[in-house]
């Protein structure tokens, strides 16, 4: 009689997770087969621009080029970092208001976009979810 019940179980038990596994299996194929295709979709996109703005990549000069500037800068500004800030000062003294509302517009945005990808990344709007211990009332 245990036996008959084990095996009725087992088998009830089978049938629901290869319906699970099958279902899970058709929703990743899904997203699979839809992530493949707008990659494609991008990729012509792209080709098509590269195309026609007439785009060529950078050669090994143009590479060595930005690398020894970078480093001259850093250089520089290892070495003599009070003209930096000088400089910097005399950029923000000289800014005008219309400059301040451009680079605050671009912050908002900057923050937007960050908020965003929180968003997206907890997969809920608001609040991690809490793993720590419980407090007793």
């Amino acid at each position: 009689m245990f036996a008959r019940q084990g095996i009725r179980s087992a088998s009830r038990f089978g049938v629901r997770k290869a319906s699970t596994a099958s279902s899970v299996v058709s929703k990743v194929t899904g997203f699979a087969n839809c992530s493949w295709y707008w990659t494609k979709v991008f990729g012509n996109v792209a080709k098509q621009i590269y195309i026609k703005e007439g785009l060529t990549p950078p050669n090994a000069s143009e590479f060595r080029k930005v690398y020894d500037d970078a480093v001259k800068q850093g250089l520089l500004l290892v070495r003599d970092p009070k003209r930096y800030s000088t400089s910097l000062l005399r950029v923000a003294q000289t800014s005008t208001s219309g400059d301040y509302l451009k680079y605050g517009c671009y912050l908002i945005q900057i923050l937007g976009f960050f908020a965003l990808g929180e968003i997206v990344g907890r997969r809920k709007l608001a609040g991690y979810p809490d793993y720590g211990p419980k407090k007793s009332d």
